[in-house]
């Protein structure tokens, strides 16, 4: 079960790390893949009398300042804001793998990747239409 895990946690990031790609935003497959496999592995840890929504929290934060380095202003605008959501998204999914939550890991992968794509669209159509 355990190999599972991680193979399930590095394929998620890796379908997630290619909708970067394929998107061309400067963080893809290796990032988000490293993200899930990392939040997974440090789920995994069981030590007797832990809590590892403690780590998961932990997660949380280290993630935070992560996501942090990927945001940079440019002029007016700010760059990132969208990668910096995904890898937290990303490390979100990897922690649900780990705590044995890999369905709901799955629709979680599905939703973001689902978001990237079709939303960006739909900011697109609205952008053209205040003209």
């Amino acid at each position: 079960m355990l190999y599972l895990k991680i193979i399930i946690s590095v394929l998620l990031g890796f379908l997630i790390g290619l909708e970067r790609e394929y998107s061309h935003k400067y963080i893809g497959i290796r990032t988000v893949s490293l993200v899930t496999l990392a939040t997974t592995l440090f789920c995994m840890i069981q030590l007797p009398g832990s809590d590892p929504t403690r780590i998961a929290g932990q997660v949380v934060t280290g993630m935070g300042f992560l996501g942090a380095g990927v945001i940079f202003k440019e002029g007016a605008s700010i760059k990132g804001m969208t990668t910096a959501a995904t890898l937290w998204c990303a490390s979100a999914i990897g922690c649900l793998v780990g705590l044995d939550f890999w369905r709901e890991a799955i629709i979680g992968a599905i939703c973001v990747i689902f978001i990237n794509l079709v939303f960006k669209h739909i900011k697109i159509k609205i952008k053209d239409n205040d003209d």
